[in-house]
């Protein structure tokens, strides 16, 4: 990977970190769920436009490949839902501090995670795990990782945080 490659590589990873501060700790476009939807689209944009990320260029979006997808979401919410049940009385206050409706329709947070779900894959998975992966082979996918759980500290929320060391890892 070049020099200049890295470099967009980190302004990516830099511009995640403002977006997820602007997610998590403003009130900018007064939603939540329009927050987080913008934020993960301007980050799919920045992977196809500076990082110069083809949708159609390996990613095998075939039938079998969302169904797998949507297969391995409905494990990860699984996942969690069971820690959330075990563990209840440690993580009621922080779970509850993540995904505020604060009067939202559940109609827009489960558009919104759709989309999000598809614009953050986009980003972490087909530009910066893929160009981390070339660049430092099997280490990418552990950086990569601790990049996104990372870009949540602002948060201050450790729950958040471990959610997503375990979805990235996932």
């Amino acid at each position: 990977m070049a020099s200049r490659d890295l470099a967009r590589l980190a302004g990516g990873m830099a511009l995640a970190f403002i977006l997820w501060y602007v997610i998590f700790l403003t009130g900018v476009l007064g939603s939540f769920w329009l927050r987080v939807t913008f934020a993960s689209a301007v980050l799919a944009l920045y992977a196809r436009i500076v990082g110069g990320v083809d949708p159609g260029d390996g990613l095998g979006l075939d039938a079998s490949a969302l169904a797998r997808g949507a297969a391995s979401g409905v494990l990860l919410y699984a996942l969690f839902a069971l820690g959330f049940s075990a563990f209840r009385p440690f993580v009621v206050g922080g779970s509850a501090a993540v995904y505020l409706l604060r009067g939202d329709s559940p109609h827009l947070a489960a558009s919104a995670l759709v989309v999000t779900g598809v614009c953050e894959e986009y980003f972490w998975r087909a530009y910066v795990y893929e160009a981390l992966v070339a660049r430092g082979g099997r280490a990418g996918l552990g950086l990569s990782t601790l990049a996104y759980a990372l870009i949540h500290l602002p948060t201050l929320n450790a729950l958040l945080v471990l959610a997503a060391l375990a979805a990235g890892l996932y």
